[in-house]
C-alpha cells in the first residue's frame, strides 16, 4: 500500500484508528511530506485532533518511532488545538530547522494557548543556547522573541511561560530586568519569576528565594523550592529542610528534588531520615534523589 493508500485508510471519521495504523507517519521523507500537506485540510476537525493525540502518544511510548516530521506539517493546521499540540509533540527534536518554526509560532500564531505552548517547548532550547550548543545568531533571535513575549501585556500566560524559558540565558541585563519586574507585580507572574530566576543561575536572586521559601502561598514554595535546587548552592539546603514536611505534597516533591540536585551531607541525611513509611509518589522522588546525590559523589559506581 502507497502512501496516499495509507492516508486515505485513516481519513474516515467511521474508520478505527489505532496506533500500528498511524506508524506510517514516522520519519515522513520529503515527497510524503508534500501529500500529506496536501491532503491534510480535507480531514475533519475532529479526525485530525485524534489523529495528531494518537503520534503524541505513540511517540512517548515508543522511541522507535518519530512524527518530528509530520508534526511540523501540523503547526499549519487551521485549528488552534491540533497546533497546540503538534507543538507539545516536538519537545524532543532539536533540529535547527523546528526551532525557527517554533519561533516563528511563538511570534506569530494567532492563538494564545499555541504560543503558550510553544514558550514552554522553546525553554530546552533557550538552555542549549546559553550552553553554546545554538548557534549565536539562533540564540540571539530566540532570546529576542522570548522577551518580546515577556512584554506583550495582552496575554499573560505568554508572558508567563515566556519568562520561565528566558530565565536560562544569564547575564543578560534585560532579561534579569523582566525578571525583577515580573516578581514585583500580581497574578500567577511572580512565581513564573521566581522559576525564573533558578533558572538564571545568578546568585544575586538568593535572598529573594530563601523568602519565597517561607511564603504563605504554597505556589510560591513550590516554585521556590525548585529554583534553589537550580541555583545549586549547597548553602540554601537547610532552607529547604522544613519544606520536606509541607502540608502541600507538590511543594515537598519539589523539595526533595532540590536537596537530589544540591547534593551533599545535609541534604543526604535529610532525605536519608525521612523514613520508609511515605506516599509512593514521595518515596520515589526521595529514592531518585538519593541516587542522585550517590552518583554525583561517585559517578563511576554502577
Amino acid at each position: 500500500m502507497d502512501f496516499q493508500d495509507q492516508l486515505n485508510a485513516i481519513i474516515g471519521d467511521s474508520q478505527p484508528l489505532t496506533a500500528v495504523g498511524l506508524t506510517f507517519l514516522s520519519d515522513l521523507p520529503t515527497a510524503e511530506r508534500a501529500t500529506l500537506t496536501l491532503l491534510w485540510p480535507g480531514i475533519s476537525v475532529a479526525r485530525r485532533r485524534k489523529i495528531v493525540t494518537t503520534l503524541v502518544q505513540v511517540a512517548e511510548d515508543n522511541i522507535e518511532y518519530n512524527f518530528d516530521t509530520t508534526l511540523t506539517v501540523l503547526l499549519a493546521d487551521p485549528d488552534a488545538q491540533v497546533r497546540r499540540l503538534a507543538v507539545e509533540g516536538l519537545v524532543e527534536d532539536e533540529s535547527t530547522s523546528t526551532l525557527r518554526r517554533l519561533i516563528t509560532v511563538l511570534e506569530s500564531d494567532p492563538d494564545a494557548g499555541v504560543r503558550a505552548a510553544a514558550a514552554v517547548i522553546l525553554a530546552p532550547a533557550a538552555l542549549r543556547a546559553e550552553t553554546g550548543k545554538v548557534k549565536r545568531e539562533l540564540a540571539d533571535r530566540l532570546r529576542d522573541s522570548l522577551l518580546q513575549a515577556v512584554r506583550d501585556p495582552a496575554d499573560p500566560d505568554v508572558r508567563r511561560r515566556a519568562l520561565e524559558a528566558v530565565g536560562y540565558f544569564g547575564g543578560n541585563a534585560a532579561v534579569e530586568a523582566e525578571i525583577a519586574r515580573a516578581y514585583d507585580e500580581s497574578g500567577l507572574l511572580p512565581a513564573s519569576a521566581v522559576h525564573a530566576m533558578g533558572r538564571n543561575m545568578n546568585h544575586r536572586w538568593a535572598p529573594l528565594l530563601l523568602k519565597e521559601a517561607k511564603s504563605a502561598e504554597p505556589l510560591m514554595r513550590f516554585a521556590a523550592a525548585q529554583a534553589l535546587g537550580e541555583l545549586g548552592e549547597r548553602a540554601n539546603a537547610p532552607a529547604l529542610l522544613p519544606l520536606l514536611e509541607d502540608d502541600d505534597s507538590e511543594v515537598q516533591l519539589a523539595a526533595v528534588w532540590a536537596l537530589g540536585q544540591l547534593g551533599g551531607r545535609v541534604a543526604q541525611q535529610a532525605l536519608q531520615m525521612l523514613g520508609a513509611d511515605l506516599d509512593p509518589a514521595l518515596q520515589e522522588a526521595v529514592d531518585e534523589a538519593l541516587t542522585e546525590i550517590r552518583h554525583a559523589d561517585n559517578p563511576l559506581a554502577p
